[in-house]
């Protein structure tokens, strides 16, 4: 069997994600347009309830903190992945929000206000702190293959709004549907031009979140979440990732000028250099193997650590869609790229 035509990316309307498997939409989440909608609303409660500022770590997608500044007042405070933990303390009307990089624990720990716990990457992750989370929220985009989705949950007793799909937002969600049916098409061998889906999704991703108004999921998306197996997806991740890893350390070796970092969500590499990243990473596309950059840095106010960081990172795509044969191709394809840096 021969290998993906391609690796990475974003998701196919894929008819052959796999279903069933134990229930993972607990009753007391609500599922909404975007993650960025997600974030809004349990904005929006908080401000119910006396909020008039929200922290957010430096390191972050900050496409995200835009958002959430458009309803509060947002600061910034300094924190990145594979960090030390940070302490912030909160006053009583102040809330923080903490993230699960790549899947990774959270290493931020909040005194007083309230905590909006961001996990995108992993919704199904283990991990639990000393301070249960005020908040949970994620897009789900970035977890299945489907047009639209954020999703949020409340601490117990307490219950978000659940607001019916906008006309503006369900005319997005048939857009990009329609952008991902198109993808899964050509991934067949259909004899369709790739710029055509590829335009039609970046137009969608540049308006998608950005109303106004906050929405619920599209019909599609309310239907096919619950169906899906997200923890046969989850294992098949953390499978992918470890082969990933273990494959590109026995390639390279010791003297390898990246450095493989191991996360539950993603397979991650840092380069010494952005130069060396940028080289690699276009090399790659060449090679229809599309990283991705988690996330740019160019907000002002980020430290110059964190955003160096941002220019070294490469996060790989290991999920559901690949399986060991196609892990391992990848990983001799980034070893090739990188044993010919390091001779050059």
């Amino acid at each position: 069997m021969d290998c993906a035509p391609e690796f990475g990316s974003f998701f196919s309307l894929d008819a052959t994600v796999p279903t069933g498997g134990p229930p993972w939409l607990a009753q007391d989440a609500v599922l909404y347009g975007s993650g960025r909608d997600a974030l809004r609303a349990v904005i929006a409660h908080g401000k119910a309830r006396g909020w008039r500022c929200l922290y957010v770590p430096s390191y972050y997608c900050h496409d995200v903190t835009d958002a959430a500044a458009q309803d509060i007042d947002v600061r910034l405070y300094p924190h990145a992945p594979f960090e030390p933990g940070t302490v912030l303390q909160l006053a009583d009307d102040e809330a923080a929000l903490v993230v699960e990089y790549f899947g990774m624990p959270c290493a931020v720990r909040v005194s007083g206000g309230a905590v909006i716990l961001d996990r995108t990457h992993d919704w199904l992750a283990p991990w639990s702190y000393a301070r249960t989370p005020d908040y949970l929220f994620a897009s789900l985009r970035k977890l299945l293959p489907l047009p639209d989705g954020g999703i949020a949950r409340a601490a117990p007793g307490q219950s978000l709004p659940r607001p019916p799909v906008t006309e503006a937002h369900a005319t997005l969600a048939a857009r990009l549907a329609a952008a991902m049916a198109m993808k899964d098409a050509w991934l067949r061998g259909a004899p369709l031009e790739k710029v055509r889906y590829l335009a039609l999704a970046r137009d969608v991703e540049a308006a998608l979140g950005r109303a106004d108004e906050i929405s619920g999921p599209c019909a599609l998306t309310q239907a096919l979440a619950p169906a899906i197996d997200l923890r046969q997806l989850r294992r098949r991740r953390l499978e992918n990732g470890t082969v990933f890893s273990a494959r590109l350390t026995a390639l390279c070796g010791s003297g390898s000028p990246v450095r493989p970092l191991q996360t539950p969500a993603y397979a991650m590499l840092r380069f010494a250099t952005h130069d060396a990243r940028e080289a690699c990473r276009a090399a790659l596309i060449a090679e229809h193997i599309y990283p991705a950059v988690l996330w740019p840095m160019q907000r002002e106010g980020v430290p110059a650590a964190h955003r160096m960081l941002s220019d070294q990172l490469l996060a790989f795509h290991v999920d559901y869609r690949y399986g060991v044969r196609d892990i391992a191709h990848v990983a001799r394809t980034v070893a090739g790229l990188c044993l010919q840096d390091a001779a050059a």
